[in-house]
């Protein structure tokens, strides 16, 4: 669902909006809690990033059996590329 989708009123679109969409009304109303949930869990920007700890991968993308805590670079630059490499 495209932002701006969890402000809309359902009870105000009309029915070819849910045919498109494949959905109900009470299916786009679950889509929407669901949104809402999802986003009140969500770090605001600029807010602490959690910690976690994540394998490491080799340079040409391999398991290493290393880890990475977050918390052990605090007060360092991290970047972090998010991406499938498989």
């Amino acid at each position: 669902m495209a932002p701006g989708m969890m402000d809309l009123d359902v009870d105000k679109l009309p029915d070819d909006v849910f045919d498109k969409l494949g959905l109900s009304r009470d299916e786009f109303r679950e889509v929407q809690a669901r949104m809402a949930e999802r986003a009140a869990r969500t770090p605001a920007a600029g807010t602490p990033a959690p910690d976690f700890e994540i394998e490491r991968l080799s340079p040409d993308g391999k398991r290493t059996g290393e880890t990475f805590q977050l918390a052990s670079a605090r007060g360092r630059p991290v970047a972090l590329v998010f991406g499938s490499y498989t």
